[in-house]
């Protein structure tokens, strides 16, 4: 399957909102057991703050940018703009999910996106020789995602998960 191609990234799109609004539904009624805010604290706060910045050089602007240099080759131009059409579907997900259903939804759709985003680049790093520095600025914008996917599940997914009164890792209850 080419994660870069309209199918497959409508179908994607459809499947995530769905998921995403299943899980912003649940949490605003209370039957999901998950916060319906990120518990971050203040210096995760300003970490979240420039790590958007930054996401937006590197995985808005860059792939435009080549979007751009490469329009006249069809397969790299499919491949910037199926990569594009995601990245505005969920920036419109997490903007109107957030508002209507619950601030943590982001958490999930960010996710989401961000596995598939990793998938389509990795397919399009391999669509043709590109030239340098395309090549180093393509390999920059699949490394980042990595590392976003990689605070995701390091800091915002546990943030989504309720404190447990009973139970906490590396601390011993006395009676």
């Amino acid at each position: 399957m080419n994660p870069n191609n309209w199918f497959t990234v409508f179908s994607f799109c459809a499947i995530a909102t769905f998921l995403s609004v299943s899980y912003g539904w649940l949490v605003k009624k209370g039957k999901l057991p998950l916060n319906s805010v990120m518990a971050f604290n203040d210096a995760q706060i300003q970490f979240i703050r420039v790590w958007a910045k930054v996401a937006g050089l590197v995985g808005i602007i860059l792939p435009l940018v080549m979007w751009i240099v490469f329009w006249n080759q069809p397969i790299v131009r499919v491949f910037f703009s199926c990569y594009l059409l995601a990245v505005v579907v969920q920036l419109a997900s997490e903007t109107g999910f957030s508002r209507i259903l619950c601030k943590s939804v982001v958490v999930i759709i960010g996710t989401l996106y961000t596995g598939f985003r990793i998938w389509q680049l990795w397919s399009g790093l391999h669509l043709i020789n590109y030239p340098q520095p395309w090549l180093g600025l393509l390999w920059l914008v699949l490394l980042f995602w990595v590392a976003n996917l990689i605070m995701l599940t390091t800091m915002a997914i546990p943030s989504i998960f309720p404190k447990s009164e009973s139970y906490s890792l590396g601390e011993t209850k006395t009676d």
